[in-house]
């Protein structure tokens, strides 16, 4: 009878042994787990400031563009004005 209640006890044993191993994965898990919501969250934010983000290079380009347009025409403006003041001189 005693060796029945040995076996039981070691049985038991055994499975305390694996319960505190299958908690402690589970322990882990959890860690893991909350690292990568952690990491979504990271995620999520920097995908929800991607429009305002865009929104502001547009505006940027945009602003680029019409100075670009300005500048050119000014710069054809200037060659009119380079080649009449050069009709002038030569005609002096």
């Amino acid at each position: 009878m005693e060796d029945k209640f040995d076996l039981i006890l070691t049985a038991i044993k055994e499975l305390s042994s694996e319960v505190s191993a299958i908690k402690s994965d589970v322990h882990l898990l959890k860690e893991g787990q909350e690292r990568i919501e952690k990491r979504l969250d990271s995620i999520d934010n920097k995908i929800a400031g991607i429009p305002d983000s865009y929104e502001n290079l547009e505006n940027f380009v945009g602003k680029q563009q019409r100075i670009i347009d300005e500048l050119s025409a000014r710069s054809v403006e200037h060659g009119v004005e380079i080649k009449t003041l050069n009709k002038i001189v030569r005609n002096q």
